[in-house]
């Protein structure tokens, strides 16, 4: 479990604020009713689950006793640097499965690294990753009705203020608008960003970094071989079950060490072609 840290308790305590200072001058004022008082609840809810989710979940840690599977002939080879070959990690001594890196932050290997966030401290990675991703969805939709609510309460209230508390309650809820608005835009991009990675399988390293692979007994090196479609790539980060996509109860898919690849699909079906040919032969 990750301790808590100044940027945590910030997120934390901005994200009460907005949440409760919605609720005070759009719900509670009767200015919308139960139906939209129990969604905007709800989304905020989850976005705080998830973050919560994100911060203590740990992202990967590298097993003891992996090593790469060199004799089973369909081990992946991230050729990126010079010479190709297995990775391996000086500082932890030990070899690095595809897609891990090494976080100086955490001062040890992440699998699946995305990046390592400050806001949650914590490395983002194969288990947490699913978690970042919906606390930046709920916690983006939830800022955005925030938005909403707080510009409509400002639009009626603001100029209307008299007296010391009217004229004070208006200049929070105007500055909780913008603070609201702010961090909905920023998270907005971020958000769309991930989604662009996911639909592509990539993780932040990856993209910047790019990933040129090649299987271990094939010399042909293919750029990013883990992208395998659109929903098959949403399956491998969000999960099986698609009626799971958006809740914290979808299993993590595989183990972190070894993720499915154009290559070695590419092998599978090269393989099954070969049994049936040799099939064919055979009652010939």
């Amino acid at each position: 479990m990750q301790k808590m840290n100044l940027p945590v308790v910030l997120v934390v305590v901005v994200y009460g604020a907005v949440y409760e200072t919605t609720m005070k001058c759009a719900f509670e004022t009767g200015r919308h009713g139960t139906t939209r008082e129990a969604a905007f609840a709800c989304t905020a809810a989850l976005g705080a689950v998830m973050y919560a989710c994100t911060v203590m979940r740990d992202p990967g840690r590298v097993p003891l006793d992996y090593v790469p599977k060199v004799e089973e002939g369909d081990a992946l080879v991230e050729a990126k640097r010079k010479g190709g070959g297995f990775r391996y990690c000086q500082k932890c001594e030990r070899h690095k499965p595809p897609r891990t890196h090494h976080c100086r932050v955490c001062k040890r290997c992440v699998l699946r690294m995305d990046h390592h966030c400050v806001w949650v401290n914590n490395c983002v990675g194969h288990y947490n990753y699913k978690s970042f991703f919906l606390f930046l969805f709920y916690a983006t939709v939830s800022l955005a009705q925030s938005v909403y609510y707080l510009s409509d309460f400002a639009r009626d209230e603001v100029f209307a203020a008299t007296g010391t508390a009217s004229v004070k309650g208006a200049a929070a809820a105007t500055g909780c608008l913008i603070l609201a608005f702010a961090l909905a835009l920023a998270l907005t991009g971020l958000f769309f960003w991930h989604v662009r990675l996911v639909l592509n399988n990539k993780t932040t390293i990856e993209h910047y970094e790019g990933v040129r692979s090649r299987h271990n007994n094939i010399p042909t090196v293919v750029e990013h071989p883990y992208s395998l479609g659109v929903v098959a790539n949403l399956r491998e980060i969000l999960g099986r079950n698609i009626l799971l996509w958006f809740t914290p109860g979808c299993k993590i898919t595989g183990d972190g060490t070894r993720y499915p690849n154009v290559l070695e699909m590419s092998r599978q079906r090269w393989d099954r072609t070969v049994r049936k040919k040799e099939g064919e032969l055979t009652v010939l």
